[in-house]
């Protein structure tokens, strides 16, 4: 078995990078065939697009590394859930863009190595290199631990924006009643001061966005480990912070997030009501 401390960032991002371009021409070549839609869950629903993405990333990096372990959006247990490196799927985020031919949408993938346990025994992981590609604009987001932020080969970084009277502020829906109440209840405490507020339905292209500087805030209630496990690394690597919704710092299997350019993170969860000013 590979140790995860003889495995450099940059290894692991270069095949996520390569496997994430490999998938999003697969999922664009299914765009406009007739799509398999099936509820999983309540306002959730997957495609044959999500399921044959997943299984040709999957299998990539399993032929690459197979003592690696997965955590994907897709229920596949066939995937080891142990090893050196986790890798951390989503293989096709904003699937209901995609079922309906909204053109916003993105794979996103996640190398994420073991720190420790919590006082529960419960694993903790750090994501270490990530990747998302956004098919319909051919824009590939990348980072590794160490290394800076890249769009398409070209260094990023998070806007210079100040103050949340000028900032684009992003956010998505949560599925459930009492998430969504919680965001209207937030949005109410920001709406007014925000500079103009956008929901794109895909919570990766989003963070992406963030860390380009496309984006001055993101915020979410009802968020996966598979939305967020790439984008935190370059939103990181971009110079941006990431949160959870109570402003500790964000950890993998965190429910909420917010990120921003950190020039006026701490002061937007005041407003939002998030935490208290001082």
């Amino acid at each position: 078995m590979q140790r995860a401390s003889t495995i450099e960032p940059i290894t692991l991002k270069n095949l996520a990078e390569s496997v994430a371009l490999s998938a999003g021409k697969l999922v664009r070549q299914k765009w406009s065939e007739p799509r398999e839609i099936t509820e999983k869950g309540y306002r959730d629903v997957v495609t044959d697009a999500d399921l044959a993405s997943q299984a040709l990333i999957t299998s990539t990096i399993r032929a690459a590394f197979p003592d690696h372990g997965f955590l994907t959006e897709e229920d596949d247990s066939s995937l080891p859930e142990g090893g050196p490196v986790i890798w951390v799927i989503d293989p096709v985020d904003g699937t209901t863009n995609y079922s309906r031919q909204v053109p916003t949408y993105c794979v996103s993938i996640a190398a994420a190595v073991e720190l420790d346990a919590d006082e529960n025994g419960f694993r903790r992981y750090q994501p270490i290199a990530g990747v998302i590609y956004d098919p319909a604009r051919d824009e590939l987001f990348s980072a590794a631990a160490g290394s800076p932020s890249l769009l398409n080969g070209r260094r990023i970084t998070v806007s210079e924006v100040g103050d949340l009277s000028r900032a684009i502020v992003s956010m998505d829906w949560s599925r459930g009643h009492e998430k969504r109440q919680a965001l209207l209840t937030a949005i109410g405490g920001f709406a007014h001061q925000a500079h103009t507020i956008r929901a794109t339905g895909s919570a990766a292209l989003s963070l992406a966005w963030v860390a380009a500087g496309r984006f001055d805030l993101y915020l979410n209630f009802g968020i996966g480990a598979w939305d967020v496990a790439a984008a935190s690394v370059i939103i990181a690597q971009a110079g941006g912070a990431l949160t959870d919704s109570a402003g500790k710092s964000w950890i993998l299997g965190n429910a909420s997030c917010v990120a921003s350019n950190g020039l006026f993170h701490r002061s937007f969860l005041a407003q939002a009501g998030l935490i208290r000013q001082g």
